[in-house]
């Protein structure tokens, strides 16, 4: 029995449906949107409220229907006429008035009927568009307090420097209140609060006096939901979004081993920021940090994948093998569920170019994919990709990590030293075969046949120089080599490269497991 976690976000349903031709979003329309994770893998869907504000009639809080509606009035819908983003909030408001009631509410009522636990997730920090003077996306309270940033002794001088601060007193009230007319307008199994949009959440140079502030933050969370559950009758779960290490969460002021020791959680997602799906989480090291404690463990995914940090290559799609690879190391490692974050359905109408148009926008892939990701056992059998990646974001006073590019050198036909690199592939079985795909920059400086590559410490054979396939970097030269599977495999691995004559650098490393071919 598989067991996924998806999170939805607040614009991308009518987003892609603008985008795809549609001027009205009917009841059938709703529906059916999670109608089609019936019979999935999927067990908890997590439904996000809002980006800085809520996407729906708040009554205690200004939200994008009332910036809509006034920007109506003003006559700024004209013009920006051709912003989607505008567009599409016009689809939702026009949702609520055709029906009485919100998009969010009616999919909280569908995934009931069809026996997938509904959440409500709040973004704690959200600023998309925060740089600029005026965006729908601001909610009335970010607009009003924009000063009261983590860089407020300064002007802001990047992107996460416009990220609100709850060293402040009226930033924290802000975000209770927003949780808890979320908890007293929907009757969910719990409540998501999003510290990923954004982590930066503490004045800079005051994370730690920070860290006991959250912790009294989250007691206050942890009353409004025990309040829910008298009202609903029926317990609320909390659950939470974090950084990818323990010591990141920490640096950034959130003490998860208050939370966890003293039950204010109930589940804890480790993830990415954005920019890259991380398979190098140390998804082994929260399992036994968490042992013991009544807290589900889940391992966050990003639909989004790259080596580094590379200029002038912007991350592209996962494709259906690297994200089940990524599903399966996480399960290996330990995961109790796989959190699908960014997978939303693709409607291929939707799409303007062939690099816009991801796996998710296949109906049969993506269907096979959220049947799959879930179970162990199913990733572990199937055709998978294992990618070096990174993790896209750090604290201050974390090292950023970051396994590529590395330099090669060798001469007098021994290589200088050699590069290892690890990665979690989860088990082999007998029946598959093992490819390593390195990728190289430049025609110079050194012979393919100088190169000498160990997969856990056994050497690997030469197939081919290699045409480039997605998702890696087109401007470099691919080379695969065959590592050998004699039925003992470890499920964690350890790649050495070297070169034994010339220079060169390594910018893409992955392992391809895929079934042997029968003879």
């Amino acid at each position: 029995m598989g067991r996924i976690f998806f999170n939805e976000d607040p614009n991308h349903f009518v987003f892609s449906r603008k985008r795809a031709g549609y001027d009205r979003i009917t009841m059938d329309d709703a529906r059916n949107f999670i109608l089609q994770y019936k019979d999935t893998q999927i067990t908890d869907f997590f439904v996000c409220l809002g980006a800085s504000g809520p996407w729906y009639d708040s009554e205690k809080t200004g939200n994008i229907m009332d910036t809509y509606r006034r920007w109506v009035a003003e006559g700024k819908t004209d013009e920006n006429e051709t912003n989607i983003v505008v567009s599409s909030v016009a689809l939702v408001e026009k949702f609520d008035r055709d029906y009485g009631t919100s998009l969010q509410a009616v999919w909280i009522d569908t995934l009931r009927e069809i026996g997938i636990r509904p959440w409500v997730s709040i973004r704690m920090n959200d600023i998309h568009e925060a740089g600029a003077a005026e965006s729908i996306l601001h909610s009335d309270f970010f607009r009003q307090n924009r000063h009261k940033n983590r860089a407020s002794h300064r002007e802001p001088a990047g992107y996460y420097e416009y990220a609100l601060d709850y060293m402040f007193e009226e930033v924290r009230a802000h975000y209770l209140t927003v949780i808890e007319e979320a908890l007293a307008r929907f009757d969910v199994y719990g409540i998501e609060l999003d510290f990923m949009r954004e982590i930066f959440s503490l004045g800079i140079g005051r994370e730690y006096e920070g860290t006991f502030v959250i912790n009294d933050f989250m007691r206050s969370v942890y009353a409004l939901a025990q309040d829910a559950e008298k009202r609903w009758g029926h317990r609320v779960r909390i659950a939470v979004r974090l950084p990818d290490t323990p010591e990141k969460a920490l640096r950034f002021g959130f003490d998860f081993f208050d939370w966890t020791e003293n039950g204010l959680v109930d589940v804890i997602t480790v993830t990415p920021r954005w920019a890259s799906t991380d398979n190098h989480m140390p998804i082994d090291l929260w399992k036994k940090i968490l042992k013991g404690k009544n807290v589900t463990l889940a391992a966050g995914q990003e639909i989004l994948i790259s080596a580094y940090r590379r200029r002038g290559f912007p991350p592209k799609y996962n494709t259906y093998e690297t994200a089940v690879a990524t599903a399966c190391a996480h399960h290996f490692q330990g995961a109790d569920a796989i959190y699908l974050f960014n997978y939303m359905d693709g409607l291929p109408e939707a799409h303007t170019h062939a690099d816009d148009l991801m796996f998710c926008a296949n109906r049969k892939l993506y269907g096979k994919f959220l049947r799959t990701a879930g179970d162990y056992g199913l990733a572990m059998a199937s055709h998978r990709r294992h990618v070096v990646t990174y993790s896209d974001i750090s604290a201050v006073g974390v090292t950023a990590r970051r396994q590529l590019p590395v330099r090669l050198s060798g001469e007098k036909d021994r290589p200088t030293e050699f590069s290892a690199l690890r990665i979690a592939t989860g088990g082999v079985l007998p029946s598959q075969k093992i490819r390593i795909v390195l990728g190289f920059v430049g025609e110079d400086g050194y012979q393919k046949e100088d190169l000498r590559v160990f997969l856990n410490a056994k050497p690997c054979r030469f197939i081919e120089e290699c045409a480039p396939c997605a998702p890696q970097y087109p401007d470099l030269r691919y080379f695969s080599f065959e590592a050998e599977n004699s039925g003992d495999l470890a499920p964690v691995a350890i790649m050495e490269i070297g070169l034994c004559e010339g220079t060169t650098e390594l910018h893409w490393a992955e392992i391809e497991i895929s079934e042997k071919e029968s003879t």
